[in-house]
């Protein structure tokens, strides 16, 4: 998860000096019950989008910046220490705002939570719960708020790094109890919607307690119990990166990358990587189940921050290009069933010194760059 908590955002969009791009992005479109049964049917084309602490005309031009481009999903991702301030306690109130609107607006709704309250921790549990039928309840919760309002939850988040399960906690078999806890919760509140096994990070790094090799990761997971955890998700998250290579790169082809580098390891082409976790979905019967890209996309900022130095091979014209042309061969993938395009906003909540930054595509006046509008002319069959 790239993690935010975002700032209190109080004043409302305007239109300034940026010209025609930054009128277009602030005419959030109606919808009408047709556009709304359109928007909902086939394959999932999102956003993942930053609304919390919005006021109500930031989240209505931010939503429309979804509609607007044509994109029947957005998704949200959520502290769980944030909306449980206490045992059984929760504060929907920022959930509420997100979710009504995104619902107003026609929108399939994708909710990402991670990170339990302190008061669920043990001094071995990293930043899961010690108990994970607390993730259970919460979950539960969650969907039988949100029944029929929310259509898929993603449960956890790369939890093959220590910054999302906890340092000395990554391991397949910490996470497979709160996978089985959230899907239960979820499935008896709301059988319809769907429920992704959480995304790990494509990564090879193998540091004991620290990080673990994504794929690795996947085929330990279906190791327990003779795939035990075949029967607790709908599909499987995904969270691929461009790096500084075109989205048809392969490892076949490392002198494609932009930069002369990220090109060592299978890792670093995204659909490359997709293919592989497809294969291991294969290979344990689990070959049915699609594949959610649940957060994708290219980083463009000069300078940029340090671990991202990718991104400054990337020009906005490129990030456009290259975003396009992905959403193009995922869409073509029989077993990828949505990919969202990481991120569309999140300029408007942090500086250009993080790594968030430059993987956004509405600036902090709320004007498009390139890829914005590449995606928003984008054919969507």
């Amino acid at each position: 998860m790239h993690t935010t908590h975002g700032r209190v955002f109080l004043r409302a969009a305007w239109v300034g000096t940026t010209g025609l791009a930054a009128v277009l992005m602030l005419l959030a479109p109606t919808t009408s019950s047709a556009q709304t049964t359109a928007q909902h049917a086939g394959w999932g084309y999102g956003f993942n989008v930053q609304l919390q602490h919005y006021d109500k005309v930031a989240r209505s031009n931010i939503i429309g910046d979804v509609t607007q481009a044509g994109f029947n999903w957005m998704t949200q991702q959520m502290e769980w220490q944030a909306v449980e301030t206490a045992p059984g306690n929760y504060d929907f109130a920022q959930l509420d705002l997100i979710v009504g609107d995104g619902n107003a607006a026609g929108l399939n709704i994708l909710l990402s939570f991670a990170h339990a309250p302190v008061f669920y921790r043990s001094p071995t549990s990293g930043l899961m719960p010690a108990d994970p039928s607390t993730f259970g309840q919460f979950m539960q919760a969650v969907a039988t708020r949100y029944a029929g309002k929310v259509q898929a939850y993603e449960l956890w988040n790369e939890e093959n790094l220590d910054r999302e399960a906890g340092t000395g906690n990554v391991d397949p078999s910490t996470y497979l109890p709160l996978l089985e806890a959230g899907y239960n919760a979820v499935k008896a509140a709301d059988p319809a919607a769907k429920v992704l096994l959480g995304a790990p990070s494509p990564t090879t790094s193998n540091v004991d307690g620290v990080t673990m090799d994504d794929l690795s990761y996947l085929q330990n997971l279906y190791a327990i119990n003779g795939g035990e955890a075949i029967g607790f998700f709908d599909g499987l998250s995904a969270h691929p990166s461009g790096f500084s290579n075109p989205p048809d790169c392969t490892p076949a082809t490392p002198e494609c990358s932009l930069s002369a580098a990220w090109n060592t390891d299978d890792s670093f082409f995204a659909f490359t990587r997709i293919s592989e976790y497809h294969d291991v979905m294969v290979q344990n019967g689990d070959g049915a189940k699609p594949i959610w890209i649940t957060e994708f996309g290219y980083c463009s900022n000069t300078p940029p921050p340090p671990g991202y130095e990718y991104c400054k091979y990337i020009t906005e014209q490129q990030q456009a290009q290259f975003l396009v042309q992905a959403f193009g061969i995922a869409r073509q993938l029989p077993y990828v069933a949505a990919m969202f395009q990481w991120n569309l906003n999140f300029q408007l909540d942090v500086p250009q010194t993080d790594e968030k930054w430059g993987f956004a595509i509405v600036r902090k006046d709320y004007s498009g760059r390139p890829a914005y509008f590449s995606l928003l002319g984008m054919p969507k069959p």
